[in-house]
């Protein structure tokens, strides 16, 4: 209880009051990337991160079209002069998500940030081709796959020399989009033997939690992969954008809610931010230094949910880990290798 009401009095108070800066750096002769960045805050990230002129600045999409329209508004709202490409990129795919990952390993130089914000939400229950549900596919199986297999990349640039005489020896950054909706996650299926197929069974699952819980797994993620040999030198952090004005919640049909549900999502988008405002928080993330699979929020690093913290919860962590590993062997056994070191 004393939780969760320092949660919703830091929640509304960031909402409602929290000024959030413009980080600011020398991004010149830099590599950057951003999944699902053709609308929203991984636009409004893409934005910011144009404005400071990186080197080169990919915009990873499922749907190509939408993608050259963002990368149309980047062009006329900041005058990038860099390279400013459009790749695909099909988070409910993992054939997509391997040949992304292998075209950037293939083709980029270095690769100097990545945020992986791509993600859904949705309380539907869906399948995707590859038979995982489609929010735990998307945001966590997907997700963490992607950012293991671009490991390899982000550890090469920690040892190439500064893109320029006068630049600052900067570290790469794998940053994760979560959500403070980790704090209010009930998780039940972690009691089942075994998580993945229990939140892969819709008999088993509760759907009405899924975004909340996908995100404790992208947090699992990310404290895993910070300790991971191969992630030295490299920045790994998870960071909350904020409540902001999204298409992320595309697919919610609000006839299927109470009066006083509806009712508190539309108090959430009285208070909720523009895409532009969250995205500092990502740039934040993205681009400053920050402890190892830390979780940032309002432009701070912040202690995630306190079970997440204990034995019982980093068991729990290691053991979602182990299974999601055994998952993405299967579709790339090159993430053997990579774990390994």
């Amino acid at each position: 209880m004393g939780q969760t009401l320092s949660f919703t009095l830091k929640f509304f108070g960031d909402q409602l009051f929290a000024k959030l800066p413009e980080t600011h750096a020398d991004l010149t002769g830099r590599t950057f990337l951003v999944t699902g960045s053709n609308t929203g805050i991984g636009l409004g990230l893409a934005i910011h991160l144009a404005r400071l002129q990186p080197a080169q600045l990919i915009l990873a999409v499922r749907d190509l079209k939408k993608g050259e329209a963002a990368k149309e508004s980047i062009l006329r709202e900041t005058g990038f002069k860099g390279s400013l490409e459009v790749w695909e990129l099909d988070m409910a795919d993992f054939a997509s998500v391997k040949r992304f990952a292998e075209r950037a390993n293939r083709t980029l130089k270095r690769l100097d940030g990545a945020n992986l914000n791509a993600g859904m939400s949705s309380y539907r229950w869906g399948m995707t081709p590859d038979g995982w549900e489609s929010i735990l596919q998307i945001n966590a199986l997907s997700t963490g796959l992607l950012a293991v297999l671009l490991l390899p990349l982000l550890q090469a640039t920690t040892r190439l020399p500064p893109p320029h005489p006068d630049a600052s020896k900067t570290p790469p950054h794998l940053t994760i989009t979560g959500s403070a909706g980790i704090f209010l996650a009930k998780f039940a299926e972690r009691s089942g033997t075994q998580i993945l197929k229990t939140l892969n069974d819709e008999s088993k699952s509760d759907i009405m939690d899924r975004y909340f819980t996908s995100k404790i797994l992208s947090l699992f993620i990310t404290r895993e992969i910070a300790n991971l040999s191969q992630a030295e030198g490299v920045v790994v952090n998870i960071v909350d954008p904020g409540l902001c004005s999204s298409e992320i919640g595309r697919d919610l049909e609000f006839s299927a809610f109470s009066k006083s549900t509806c009712f508190a999502f539309w108090m959430m988008g009285k208070i909720s931010w523009t895409p532009s405002k969250g995205a500092l928080n990502l740039l934040y993330a993205l681009l400053l230094p920050t402890p190892p699979g830390c979780y940032i929020t309002a432009c701070a690093v912040t202690p995630p949910p306190s079970w997440t913290r204990t034995k019982k919860g980093l068991d729990l962590q290691t053991k979602v880990w182990s299974e999601m590993v055994k998952v993405w062997e299967e579709i790339a056994p090159e993430v053997s290798g990579i774990l390994a070191g």
